[in-house]
Formats: structure tokens, sequence, C-alpha cells
């Protein structure tokens, strides 16, 4: 086997290699997402009611206050991120109906799902 043949060997074990340590450690590779699990309102919680951060997810984007801020958002199925402005939202999911905000890093709270 000369170099060529010994480098597509190598090649092909790095992405297997990369893969199986992929997938044992829980990262979905080949599952397609169901983009509509996180589509609803969420409510900031452990906040004054009149202060809670509060955003909408659906098929066409972010919406705050009833306006589009985004049309463009990422959902891989355990996190939500999206960018608004110069601030990246990162949202961590804890189960079907709780979001745990990551970023901004000025406090990480809790989101409920309200409908």
């Amino acid at each position: 086997m000369g170099i060529v043949g010994q480098s597509i060997a190598l090649f092909v074990a790095l992405v297997v290699s990369a893969i199986i340590f992929l997938t044992s450690n829980g990262v979905h590779i080949f599952t397609e997402v169901d983009e509509s699990a996180i589509y609803g309102e969420w409510v900031e919680q452990g906040v004054a009611p009149y202060a809670a951060d509060r955003f909408e997810v659906r098929k066409d984007g972010i919406y705050m206050k009833g306006a589009r801020t985004t049309s463009y958002f990422e959902f891989t199925g355990s996190k939500l991120i999206y960018t608004v402005g110069n601030n990246t939202y990162l949202y961590t999911v804890e189960n079907e109906q709780t979001l745990q905000r990551e970023k901004p890093y000025h406090y990480s709270t809790p989101f409920e799902k309200v409908r």
C-alpha cells in the first residue's frame, strides 16, 4: 500500500472514530430534529411577572412583543440558539416544558412554556 492508500485508510479511520465518539457521547448526528417541539411561548421564571423576559418560537422565527426579531434560529434537539442584534441567546432544553438560558452570561434563568 502506497502513501495515498495509507492516507485514505487513516482518513477513514479518523472519520469512523469521530462518529463513534460523538454517538457514544449522546450527540445525534444522523437524526432529524423535530423543530415543532420548541414552538410556543416561553416565559422567564423566578422574576416578577412584569419584569419577565418572554419570547415565542414559530416556524418563521423568534418573536418578542409580537414582532419578529429574527427569522433564523437553530434547534439541535438539546439547544436553542438565535441572535438578535449583537446578542446571541443560548438555551439548553431541560425537558419539553423548560429551557435554561445559558447566554447572555449576565445570569442563567429557567423559562417555562406557557402555550
